[in-house]
Protein backbone atom coordinates (compact mmCIF):
# COMPACT_ATOMS: atom_id res chain seq x y z
CA UNK A 1 0.00 0.00 0.00
CA UNK A 2 2.80 2.42 0.90
CA UNK A 3 4.66 1.39 -2.24
CA UNK A 4 1.59 2.16 -4.38
CA UNK A 5 1.15 5.55 -2.71
CA UNK A 6 4.82 6.43 -3.23
CA UNK A 7 4.65 5.29 -6.85
CA UNK A 8 1.49 7.33 -7.41
CA UNK A 9 3.09 10.47 -5.96
CA UNK A 10 6.29 9.97 -7.97
CA UNK A 11 4.28 9.50 -11.17
CA UNK A 12 2.24 12.65 -10.46
CA UNK A 13 5.44 14.64 -9.87
CA UNK A 14 6.97 13.25 -13.06
CA UNK A 15 3.84 14.09 -15.07
CA UNK A 16 3.88 17.64 -13.67
CA UNK A 17 7.53 18.03 -14.68
CA UNK A 18 6.73 16.83 -18.21
CA UNK A 19 3.85 19.29 -18.47
CA UNK A 20 6.10 22.12 -17.26
CA UNK A 21 8.79 21.12 -19.77
CA UNK A 22 6.29 20.90 -22.65
CA UNK A 23 4.95 24.36 -21.78
CA UNK A 24 8.49 25.77 -21.60
CA UNK A 25 9.33 24.30 -25.01
CA UNK A 26 6.09 25.46 -26.64
CA UNK A 27 6.38 28.46 -28.89
CA UNK A 28 4.08 31.43 -28.39
CA UNK A 29 1.15 31.66 -30.78
CA UNK A 30 -0.13 34.83 -32.41
CA UNK A 31 -3.64 35.16 -33.79
CA UNK A 32 -4.20 37.93 -36.31
CA UNK A 33 -7.66 38.77 -37.54
CA UNK A 34 -8.49 41.61 -39.92
CA UNK A 35 -11.81 42.76 -41.25
CA UNK A 36 -13.49 45.63 -43.03
CA UNK A 37 -16.02 47.87 -41.33
CA UNK A 38 -19.32 48.68 -43.04
CA UNK A 39 -20.10 52.16 -44.33
CA UNK A 40 -22.33 54.00 -41.89
CA UNK A 41 -20.70 52.54 -38.78
CA UNK A 42 -20.76 55.19 -36.04
CA UNK A 43 -17.86 56.42 -33.92
CA UNK A 44 -19.73 55.03 -30.90
CA UNK A 45 -19.71 51.56 -32.49
CA UNK A 46 -15.97 51.86 -33.22
CA UNK A 47 -15.37 52.96 -29.63
CA UNK A 48 -17.38 49.98 -28.35
CA UNK A 49 -15.31 47.68 -30.58
CA UNK A 50 -12.02 49.12 -29.25
CA UNK A 51 -13.18 48.80 -25.64
CA UNK A 52 -14.48 45.28 -26.21
CA UNK A 53 -11.32 43.96 -27.84
CA UNK A 54 -8.91 45.71 -25.45
CA UNK A 55 -10.97 44.48 -22.49
CA UNK A 56 -10.48 40.85 -23.45
CA UNK A 57 -7.00 40.80 -21.89
CA UNK A 58 -8.45 41.38 -18.41
CA UNK A 59 -11.17 38.75 -18.96
CA UNK A 60 -9.08 36.03 -20.63
CA UNK A 61 -5.80 35.46 -18.75
CA UNK A 62 -4.43 33.35 -21.64
CA UNK A 63 -3.94 36.58 -23.65
CA UNK A 64 -0.36 37.63 -22.86
CA UNK A 65 -0.30 40.74 -25.04
CA UNK A 66 -2.15 42.24 -27.98
CA UNK A 67 -2.05 44.87 -30.69
CA UNK A 68 -5.17 46.57 -31.97
CA UNK A 69 -4.97 48.84 -34.97
CA UNK A 70 -7.18 50.66 -37.45
CA UNK A 71 -6.20 51.36 -41.04
CA UNK A 72 -4.78 54.80 -41.75
CA UNK A 73 -6.63 54.85 -45.08
CA UNK A 74 -3.51 55.83 -46.99
CA UNK A 75 -4.04 56.06 -50.75
CA UNK A 76 -1.91 52.99 -51.52
CA UNK A 77 -3.93 50.85 -49.14
CA UNK A 78 -7.23 51.99 -50.59
CA UNK A 79 -6.22 51.50 -54.24
CA UNK A 80 -3.91 48.47 -54.03
CA UNK A 81 -4.10 46.22 -57.13
CA UNK A 82 -4.80 43.16 -54.93
CA UNK A 83 -7.65 44.89 -53.08
CA UNK A 84 -8.45 47.50 -50.48
CA UNK A 85 -6.97 47.28 -46.97
CA UNK A 86 -9.03 45.92 -44.10
CA UNK A 87 -10.25 48.46 -41.53
CA UNK A 88 -9.32 46.74 -38.25
CA UNK A 89 -6.57 44.39 -37.11
CA UNK A 90 -6.59 42.50 -33.79
CA UNK A 91 -3.50 40.48 -32.84
CA UNK A 92 -3.38 38.80 -29.42
CA UNK A 93 -0.45 36.58 -28.42
CA UNK A 94 -0.65 33.41 -26.31
CA UNK A 95 1.94 31.17 -24.63
CA UNK A 96 0.70 28.00 -26.36
CA UNK A 97 -1.71 26.64 -28.95
CA UNK A 98 -3.86 25.37 -26.10
CA UNK A 99 -4.06 28.88 -24.63
CA UNK A 100 -5.24 30.17 -28.02
CA UNK A 101 -7.90 27.44 -28.08
CA UNK A 102 -9.17 28.56 -24.66
CA UNK A 103 -9.48 32.12 -26.00
CA UNK A 104 -11.13 30.95 -29.21
CA UNK A 105 -14.14 29.51 -27.37
CA UNK A 106 -14.13 31.80 -24.31
CA UNK A 107 -17.48 33.38 -23.49
CA UNK A 108 -16.00 36.91 -23.39
CA UNK A 109 -14.48 36.47 -26.87
CA UNK A 110 -17.76 35.18 -28.32
CA UNK A 111 -19.58 38.11 -26.71
CA UNK A 112 -17.27 40.63 -28.42
CA UNK A 113 -17.79 38.88 -31.76
CA UNK A 114 -21.57 38.92 -31.40
CA UNK A 115 -22.01 42.35 -29.81
CA UNK A 116 -19.18 44.43 -31.28
CA UNK A 117 -17.96 42.84 -34.52
CA UNK A 118 -20.95 41.21 -36.22
CA UNK A 119 -23.05 44.40 -36.30
CA UNK A 120 -20.34 46.38 -38.13
CA UNK A 121 -18.26 43.91 -40.17
CA UNK A 122 -18.31 44.28 -43.93
CA UNK A 123 -19.46 40.82 -45.11
CA UNK A 124 -16.73 38.72 -46.70
CA UNK A 125 -13.81 40.79 -45.37
CA UNK A 126 -12.64 38.70 -42.41
CA UNK A 127 -9.19 37.14 -42.75
CA UNK A 128 -7.33 35.39 -39.94
CA UNK A 129 -4.23 33.34 -39.23
CA UNK A 130 -2.64 31.70 -36.20
CA UNK A 131 1.09 31.03 -36.22
CA UNK A 132 3.97 30.26 -33.89
CA UNK A 133 6.10 33.25 -32.96
CA UNK A 134 9.83 32.67 -33.05
CA UNK A 135 11.54 34.67 -30.35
Amino acid sequence: QCRDLCFSRAKAAHDAQLTTLATALAMPVRHIVMFGIKEGTTEAQISTLKTGLAGLKSKIPEIKSFELGFDLKLKGGQTHPAGKNRSCSWAPTFDTKEAYEVYETHEAHIEVINDCIKPIIEPGTRAAIQYEVEE
